[in-house]
């Protein structure tokens, strides 16, 4: 695009996928070099269609303290690994929630994807740990997120690791409705892009780029 002279401004930037304070677009945004933009068009793979908005992405360490024991005598403690099973198990049930926002349906969803726990075959673990992801849909701010967190897992001690805003579709943008006039096709973006921390500065962002996205963090 930049060769073929397609006026517009290019960001290039590393540290994508990480947590949000280590972004480098916050120091972009200070510079003064994005000021005035009307669209901006993060190059996340789309499937080539339009995705508009974007989940926010909050991650969490749930601890569950119990007590060491003899693994010959459990009952003598409290095993840690036994409650992060039992604090779990509503996650474990827990269907996605559907939220429409300006026709497109986000679903919320919260996932385990990390455990860690015990120490050796002939010890009740006293500690066992589970992180969390939580992707809420745009409407729901960071501090909303983490109180949705704390009813979905109220038991073990909760620690937020970070936590990235959602995005809007701004799909009432002038630029994003001449662009659908050349990209009909749009469904809102089920995941978490830089978008977000567009919107956060005030400038409409919408996903667009090649890449099949069903082949996403898959071994296929």
């Amino acid at each position: 695009l930049a060769r073929a002279g397609a006026p517009a401004r290019y960001v290039f930037f590393t540290r994508e996928e990480v947590a949000l304070e280590e972004s480098p677009l916050p120091a972009a945004f200070a510079s003064g070099v994005l000021e005035g933009t009307e669209l901006a068009v993060v190059l996340e793979p789309t499937d080539a269609i339009l995705h508009a908005g974007c989940l926010g992405n909050l991650q969490a360490r749930v601890e569950f303290h119990g007590e060491s024991a003899h693994s010959a005598r459990p009952w003598t403690g409290r095993n840690a690994i036994h409650l992060l099973a039992e604090g779990l198990a509503p996650l474990a049930r827990l269907e996605p929630l559907d939220v429409e926002l300006d026709g497109l349906v986000y679903r919320e969803v919260l996932s385990a994807v990390r455990v860690e726990g015990g120490i050796a075959q002939n010890v009740v673990p006293a500690l066992a740990s589970a992180e969390l992801n939580f992707r809420f849909a745009p409407g729901r701010s960071r501090d909303e997120a983490e109180v949705r967190v704390r009813e979905l897992v109220p038991d073990g001690e909760l620690h937020v690791l970070h936590n990235s805003p959602s995005a809007p579709p701004a799909l009432g943008n002038p630029l994003v409705e001449r662009l659908r006039e050349l990209v009909p096709d749009v469904a809102p973006k089920q995941a978490w892009t830089p978008v977000a921390q567009f919107a956060e500065q005030g400038i409409d962002a919408i996903n667009y780029g090649p890449g099949a996205t069903a082949y996403a963090h898959r071994q296929d």
